[in-house]
């Protein structure tokens, strides 16, 4: 399972030639080169092994086809010419001369050499098509799922993010961090349902959160933002789709870092509660009662009060979404991570070191884990409190950027 260095373990594809617009062999060079020798030996051998009234030689025309799915358009054309170099070096040396037979070589492989071009010149449209869906797929992922910054003022950050559609960048579970003049804010959710429609609930959350994050001063504020944006949202929908298509609702965790405590203000949405790593990797799952998940509030039922913890330097929060809790191994058993996160927290000194290297412990774990490709999208985020503080992307000097109307902010 492959990591970057920076905060956000998203990997975007890396098979590219260096070259704008270049197309590999899949596999590579010494792959096509490697296959090429032994199909020609493997005729080669055949024709000398068999009768001369029996041209096995001619059966190096399906050569090009079998490289054809391998390699580029001209590398199929170079191999296809070779070829025929190699049949009329076998026929010189045959003891007997073949007559009018000498013709369907050299036809089997000029045959097998234009389909074989058709077929390369297909595969490269095809290829360049996905490589352009696959930019704008990344373009998405990187509009919506903005990169993390490894540090927010006294927070260490590290990520990660793996969609359940296989060759997706984005799903349904969102997250993000927010520095704010009243202090850091993040957030962490999981859209129901799958496809566009959660990534579009997802985008509308995120930027919801992006605002609110920034101008309310009270993490009440932020929740209630968020209700809204999700309400909003399904009333949209109600109004693009059928009537009876169900409104979609997110289950979330939303924290606030208050400036200058050591302490966190958690409101949970129906989301599984975090977990607390101690430096000394004691783990332990703090008392976070679950409200309704947003999208719900028309229920009647109160909105869920912030819950304040204690979060002093060296202390690490563990927030995942249920895409993480239902992985199931081929018994069908799903993940135990508040059972597993103690021993992962000790490992290699995790507990102390950064908080990448634990995210890189508990995500190789989900994998050997895993039986089969993932059913659901699986997002986990990892906070620690350091004692030093690095300067955030947005203070309150930003403040004045926007008037007397924000003058509070400063």
């Amino acid at each position: 399972m492959p990591f970057r260095s920076s905060s956000s373990y998203y990997q975007p594809p890396a098979n590219r030639d260096a070259r704008p617009g270049a197309v590999r062999p899949a596999g590579g060079w010494r792959a096509l080169v490697l296959v090429v020798a032994v199909l020609v030996t493997a005729v080669v051998t055949l024709d000398v092994a068999t009768p001369t009234d029996f041209r096995a030689r001619a059966l190096l025309g399906l050569v090009p086809i079998a490289v054809a799915m391998l390699a580029p358009v001209v590398a199929t054309a170079v191999v296809t010419g070779l070829l025929l170099i190699t049949y009329m070096v076998l026929q010189s040396l045959s003891p007997i001369p073949s007559g009018g037979l000498a013709v369907l070589g050299p036809l089997m492989i000029g045959t097998g050499g234009l389909l074989g071009v058709l077929i390369a010149r297909r595969k490269e449209e095809q290829l360049a098509r996905l490589q352009a869906v696959t930019d704008v797929a990344e373009a998405t992922q990187r509009a919506v799922m903005r990169a993390l910054p490894d540090r927010v003022g006294p927070l260490h950050i590290a990520d990660f993010y793996q969609p359940a559609a296989r060759a997706a960048r984005i799903g349904g579970d969102w997250y993000d961090f927010q520095p704010s003049p009243h202090g850091i804010r993040a957030v962490l959710g999981d859209v129901s349902g799958k496809g566009l429609p959660a990534v579009s609930a997802s985008a509308s959350l995120l930027g919801a959160f992006r605002e609110a994050g920034y101008h309310a001063a009270r993490a009440e504020e932020i929740a209630e933002r968020l209700e809204t944006a999700m309400q909003r949202y399904n009333a949209w929908t109600r109004t693009m789709r059928d009537s009876e298509h169900p409104d979609a609702f997110s289950t979330a965790l939303l924290l606030h870092f208050p400036p200058g405590e050591e302490a966190v203000d958690i409101v949970n949405f129906g989301h599984e509660p975090p977990l607390v790593v101690s430096p000394d990797g004691r783990v332990h799952t703090p008392d976070v009662p679950p409200g309704l998940p947003l999208g719900m509030g028309t229920l009647g039922a109160p909105p869920p009060e912030p819950v304040r913890l204690p979060f002093r330097p060296g202390d690490t929060l563990v927030l995942f979404t249920d895409g993480v809790t239902e992985c199931r191994d081929q018994g069908g058993d799903f993940y135990p991570v508040r059972e597993r996160l103690p021993r992962l927290a000790t490992e290699t000194a995790a507990a102390q070191g950064p908080p990448g290297e634990l995210l890189r412990l508990i995500a190789e774990d989900l994998h050997r884990h895993r039986h089969g490709a993932p059913h659901d999208d699986a997002a986990i985020t990892v906070i620690r409190r350091t004692a030093t503080e690095v300067a955030p992307f947005a203070t309150a000097a930003d403040a004045a950027l926007y008037g007397p109307r924000y003058a509070h902010a400063l």
